[in-house]
């Protein structure tokens, strides 16, 4: 939806069409005269920066759109204004034109900027409005800009419809390339889409979905992606998670037009008599899918897949069209109470009307972790392919485990299957099934004409589906993720119809209520959940198997086993085949957000249809745990009834619970930070859904999100980066309470490593002591560059939260049980741990013992055990706390903390003398990666806390990322060793000079340069 605004009369212009007009003539006489060619508006779809826009819609980039209907208009507040339009480069300029809106500059400069110098080329305290060309006479220009100082209307702010530069430069709109298709390259994954926004086209929709319609001067699009991103990735915006630079961009723009998708395909000729099917993943949040002129179907809801047979339609003798009409959301509107712009102290504001539209991108709407993602994350988001084959498809197998007894000798499995019939005629075939490459299955089967038939092969009829000794798949920190094949395939008249292959893994899940809380046993064995929430794979969908792959290997690195797809809005096969990799296990929603944060949907077949469809895909993925119809909330009775039936009828073999927070679960956080002692008196016994974190991050990346001006002191930037709410201001209090007042910001980041090393570790180790059945942080991954909830950042910078919770998160994990007062063993392993030794010792700053103590101890598989309590009197000074658990000479684990002092503070840390640390490094290479163990020698007298390890480029001081670790932010005694292993990547040292820093809270930083051989 694009305003379309009436202009008032401006001074002694009657006809604006006819200024129009000789405008254009007089432009091509100067042309002319002065020889120019190759003219090009150089200023459309560039970046460009206002100072203030009326409202969420009306904003600076909409004067270089090419349409005059859609206009800037800054807020009325104060005449003093300015856009600035960045040109991207050096070009010469021949024409500047601006095309005043209703509310036009009385007394304004024009301005253009080249080499960081600035020159005046028109100024005016008469300003009339109407169209305005200046005639820039080739001039070398790289940002143009207008300083307003004065407007006509006394009401409103001033308004720009369009700004043109002709000049001379290389055309950014180049031809679409065509698709080459053939049976060896089927995906439609590339960057040789277009996207346009239906207010900038005219044409018919015959004209668009049709071969020979020209889409050059439209925005190149990446598929999978977002409309958004496409803007972004071609020039048009600015980065929308630097700084406020969602605020630059119109909200009404993205999210309230619809848009067009086009791409052009070439079939081989070898495909000539196959039928060929058109396969979409997910499109958000509705769409009309055309191929030459004809219309598919229409696919409804964000996360409802299509296909779509096309033999019929297409030419393999030349070029066809693929065009996809995605329409915006109904109610992408932000309701009244919804805060905008967050600021120092505004209140939360989760959610909103989108929740009507669902299931859509509904974490896109805004919450307190996320702004409003301008767009709602509209566009092609998930993977587009062709398949090639015949009248039968295969369709979401999977396989299901059932082991004879508890001793896990004998599994029997199930694969069950639907074959599809899209022609008019009944079909007789086989359907053979290949497990691992060993086992062969074959079964006759007949599908009557347009029939969908489940098939289901099991050991009733195959006795070869009992599987003896059967290698198993387990969740992380349990055992190995085996995963095996399954190949199916359908033959008729002794040809391939259509054949399929899945990973599986041999696994059966239990679910067992004790004492009204949840418990889930994977394979006769207690799993002892512990993991995180992700809200959102990335604020703008940029996610692909590599990005999957590390980030779900980051959360197995932290000893995590679990991920929750909060309210469903992870969905592509990527996330989960990663899952199924790494052992973590997915408590899975459904697009249900608490009923505070948003209305019911409004369509429960749409909804349906989608929970439907998801089952069906997911259901094979060993590593889904259980499906959860709301969260923080009960469903409808209508939503619930129905999803716990499908998840019962599609799948059968998992849990369905209605509400994340209640009943057999707990949650609602607590989000704000709390003591040790309050997580250990108040969490841990239950199956806890979501629990808070802060984890400010590293000044690293505080640099990379915000302007320098907006880093200190706390300003309504950090709010915008989720600084705004209670809990934020809680952190800064709870922070300089216990380490003393911050006095900068990278003074603020580095006692906030502290605060959330502390924080982060309690809140498992509390579950290590009770022995619950698990605790989910809010939240484990970052959607965006953030202040609050996450672990690593979204430029995947650790924060010393990660280290802490892989700590408190150990498998075999010696801790600190701070209420009891007593030092514990967990042992979450298969295996009983026999004749180990458990030493306790506090030490003071210096590294003098104050008491110590040992024990034997042995603890049986999934239990905890008390060794001895701990005899400790808080001291003046912070005193510290080291635990080793050993067995014949190995560290089994270990742990460290620093005692507050008499006083319930650590104010005296600011006082700890600095601490030289000596490194050994030893650096080799594995395949594509460097690697390097790091030995770390205290060669002072006095205790080193949190020392960290990072790369850095030396040239840019800019941060190496990503970096594996399999430990960081270490505290040393005085002449303690540790080794730190590292791995990262050589991409990404490629052309750098790379220096490894050590950092810490009273270390004598270094920095060395590394070998990257």
């Amino acid at each position: 939806m694009i305003k379309n605004i009436k202009h008032k009369m401006i001074k002694n212009i009657k006809h604006k069409w006819l200024i129009k007009m000789c405008l254009c003539i007089v432009v091509t006489l100067i042309f002319s005269r002065q020889g120019y060619s190759q003219e090009n508006n150089i200023a459309q779809y560039r970046i460009v920066t206002h100072s203030s826009s009326i409202d969420a819609n009306q904003t600076g980039h909409l004067v270089v759109d090419g349409n005059s209907k859609t206009y800037w208009e800054a807020h009325y507040k104060d005449k003093n204004q300015f856009l600035l339009i960045d040109l991207n480069s050096k070009q010469k300029a021949n024409t500047l034109t601006i095309e005043w809106g209703v509310n036009f500059a009385t007394e304004y400069t024009i301005s253009i900027i080249s080499d960081h110098k600035s020159e005046e080329v028109f100024s005016t305290d008469n300003g009339i409005g109407g169209n305005q060309v200046l005639d820039l006479q080739g001039k070398e220009v790289q940002f143009v800009r207008i300083d307003i100082s004065d407007v006509n209307d006394t009401v409103r702010g001033c308004s720009i419809n369009e700004v043109v530069v002709l000049g001379q430069n290389n055309n950014r709109f180049k031809p679409s390339e065509v698709n080459q298709i053939s049976a060896n390259n089927l995906s439609l994954n590339n960057s040789k889409w277009r996207v346009q926004s239906t207010a900038m086209v005219n044409e018919s929709v015959a004209e668009i979905s049709n071969t020979g319609y020209n889409d050059t001067k439209w925005i190149p699009a990446k598929v999978p992606g977002t409309i958004l991103g496409d803007y972004y990735n071609f020039g048009a915006l600015p980065d929308p998670l630097y700084g406020d630079n969602m605020h630059q961009i119109s909200d009404e723009f993205f999210s309230g037009n619809d848009f067009w998708y086009r791409t052009e395909v070439q079939f081989s000729s070898e495909l000539a008599n196959k039928k060929i099917y058109l396969n979409f993943s997910g499109i958000n949040y509705k769409s009309d899918i055309y191929i030459n002129g004809k219309q598919l179907g229409r696919i409804e809801g964000g996360f409802l897949r299509g296909e779509y047979e096309v033999s019929d339609f297409v030419n393999l003798d030349k070029p066809n069209t693929i065009a996809v009409l995605v329409h915006h959301n109904d109610n992408w509107v932000s309701g009244t109470f919804k805060i905008l712009k967050k600021k120092l102290g505004s209140r939360i504001s989760n959610g909103d009307m989108l929740g009507l539209d669902g299931p859509t991108s509904l974490a896109s709407a805004g919450w307190n972790w996320l702004p409003i993602i301008k767009g709602r994350n509209n566009g092609i988001w998930n993977n587009v392919n062709f398949r090639v084959g015949g009248s039968i498809s295969i369709k979401d197998p999977w396989v299901s485990t059932k082991f004879q007894s508890k001793d896990l000798k004998k599994a029997d499995l199930t694969i069950s299957t639907e074959l599809k019939n899209s022609s008019s005629k009944a079909i007789n075939g086989k359907l053979i099934a290949r497990l691992n490459g060993k086992i062969r299955l074959e079964v006759a089967v007949t599908v009557a004409a347009n029939e969908t038939k489940t098939v289901i092969l099991d050991k009733s009829k195959f006795s070869k589906l009992s599987i003896k000794k059967p290698k198993l798949w387990w969740p992380n920190g349990y055992g190995e993720q085996i995963l095996q094949d399954l190949d199916l395939e359908f033959i008729v008249d002794g040809k391939i119809s259509d054949k399929k292959n899945i990973k599986y893994g041999i696994r059966e899940l239990e679910y067992k209520i004790q004492e009204g809380v949840l418990f889930i046993y994977c394979n006769n064995t207690r799993i002892l959940l512990k993991g995180g929430n992700w809200g959102l794979p990335e604020a703008m969908m940029r996610m692909d198997y590599a990005g999957y792959d590390l980030r779900v290997k980051l959360h197995k690195d932290a000893n995590f086993n679990m991920i929750r797809n909060w309210i469903g809005m992870t969905n592509h096969e990527e996330f989960y085949q990663a899952c199924d990799k790494y052992g973590v296990l997915i408590f899975d929603d459904f697009w249900l957000a608490n009923p505070k944060n948003g209305p019911n949907p409004n369509n429960l077949d749409l909804f349906m249809e989608n929970a439907k469809d998801k089952i069906k895909w997911v259901r094979k993925h060993p590593s889904l745990a259980f499906y959860c119809g709301r969260n923080e909330g009960i469903p409808l009775l209508e939503y619930d009834q129905a999803m716990k039936k499908q998840t019962e009828l599609l799948d059968g073999t998992r849990h369905y619970v209605q509400n994340s927070a209640t009943g057999t679960l707990s949650g609602y956080g607590p989000y704000e930070v709390k003591t040790p002692e309050w997580y250990f008196k108040r969490r841990g016994a239950t199956l806890h859904s979501e629990i808070g974190i802060i984890a400010i991050p590293e000044i690293e990346s505080l640099r990379k999100m915000m302007p320098k001006k907006d880093l200190w002191p706390i300003s309504d930037m950090w709010s915008v980066h989720n600084y705004q709410d209670s809990r934020s201001h809680k952190y800064t209090d709870d922070l300089e309470e216990r380490y003393g007042k911050a006095t900068s910001a990278v003074d603020y980041s580095n006692k906030a490593q502290l605060l959330n090393y502390e924080t982060g570790k309690a809140m498992f180790e509390t579950l290590q002591s009770k022995q619950g059945s698990g605790m989910i942080l809010w939240m484990s991954q970052s959607a965006w560059p953030s202040l609050i909830c996450q672990l690593y950042d979204h430029y995947l910078e650790y924060t010393a939260s990660y280290f802490a919770v892989k700590k408190g998160s150990s498998n075999i994990h010696a801790f600190w049980d701070i209420d009891r007062n007593e030092i514990r063993v967990a042992n979450n392993t298969r295996e009983d741990i026999k004749k180990a030794t458990i030493k306790a010792t506090i030490f003071d700053a210096q590294g003098n013992v104050v008491w110590s103590q040992e024990k034997p101890i042995s603890i049986t598989s999934t239990s905890v055990k008390t060794s001895f309590p701990l005899v400790h009197t808080p001291a003046d000074k912070v005193l510290y706390l080291k635990l080793e658990l050993t067995r014949k000479g190995k560290v089994l684990s270990d742990n460290f903390y620093w005692l507050e002092n008499k006083n319930k503070n650590c104010l005296d840390l600011n006082d700890l003398p600095k601490a030289d640390i000596k490194l050994n490094i030893v650096e080799s290479s594995e395949n594509n990666f460097y690697t390097a163990k790091i030995k770390l020698t205290n060669t002072s007298g006095n205790i080193s806390l949190l020392n960290k390890i990072k790369l850095k480029d030396k040239v840019t001081g800019e941060s190496i990322l990503p970096v594996h670790f399999d430990d960081d932010y270490v505290s040393l005694l005085p002449n303690e060793v540790k080794t730190i292993n590292i791995k990262v990547d050589k991409k990404y040292l490629k052309n750098k000079n790379v220096e490894m820093h050590l950092e810490g809270w009273n270390t004598k930083g270094l920095k060395l340069d590394i070998n990257k051989k």
